[in-house]
């Protein structure tokens, strides 16, 4: 009961935490990524470090893998293009490969870790003002806009970053990769350009038009705060 009664500096705590765990674990991401790389390479006689990212899509003709029903005749249902995780070897020597990934992931990284880390600051402060008695105040207005803003930024910014992981990526792939083991499509003479790239969702949260309904659901609320502040202000005048 005791957590219950403290529950906005328990979450304030929380949010605390949780701000510095997303700054400690993108350094550690991008150094990990830096020095493991830099070992592979100089201290291990066949250098390989695999990381697994991002979505890899298959375009192939139709009838290259088939799918049968028991119920629905022949042809009924067709498959054209497998999706499936893509890996990347870090460790290889293949210069446009790396700089693809690095340019794929990197914006990516940035844009969830500037969320996550503006998203706990704001809902730390806005705890810490409840905690102090400040419920309609001119801070938590502003915090509680800060949050629509964020949530909209990130969404904008989400979206972009896949769409340039999928231009950067999907164009290395394009133009350097060929599929083999299946028949492509015929829009992909000898395999090349088969193979495609699109970042995965749960990379970034809340990118997209998901998190842009949250940010203007927020700023809704916002405006409500602004209501209760100048009823508040009102009634602080008439007494």
């Amino acid at each position: 009961m005791k957590m219950l009664t403290n529950l906005p500096g328990n979450l304030r705590a929380l949010f605390t935490v949780l701000r510095i765990m997303t700054l400690a674990l993108a350094a550690c991401w991008l150094l990990m990524l830096t020095f493991d790389v830099w070992i592979q390479k100089h201290y291990v006689d066949a250098p390989k470090l695999t990381f697994t990212f991002g979505e890899g899509w298959l375009q192939t003709e139709p009838d290259a893998v088939g799918l049968r029903s028991d119920t629905a005749r022949p042809g009924s249902l067709s498959m054209a293009a497998l999706r499936g995780m893509l890996s990347v070897d870090l460790a290889s020597n293949d210069a446009a490969l790396v700089s693809a990934f690095y340019w794929s992931v990197i914006p990516a990284l940035a844009v969830a870790t500037l969320f996550l880390v503006g998203l706990f600051g704001s809902l730390r402060g806005v705890c810490a003002n409840i905690e102090r008695g400040e419920v309609f105040s001119e801070k938590n207005l502003l915090l509680v806009r800060r949050i629509g803003w964020i949530f909209i930024a990130n969404s904008v910014l989400g979206f972009a970053a896949a769409l340039w992981a999928g231009h950067e990526m999907g164009g290395y792939l394009s133009q350097h990769v060929a599929l083999v083991g299946l028949k492509t499509g015929p829009l992909h003479p000898g395999g090349a350009g088969a193979v495609g790239f699109a970042m995965p969702s749960s990379t970034i949260p809340f990118a997209g038009l998901g998190g842009l309904l949250i940010g203007c659901l927020v700023l809704m609320i916002s405006e409500a705060f602004k209501q209760g502040l100048a009823l508040k202000t009102e009634n602080d005048l008439t007494v």
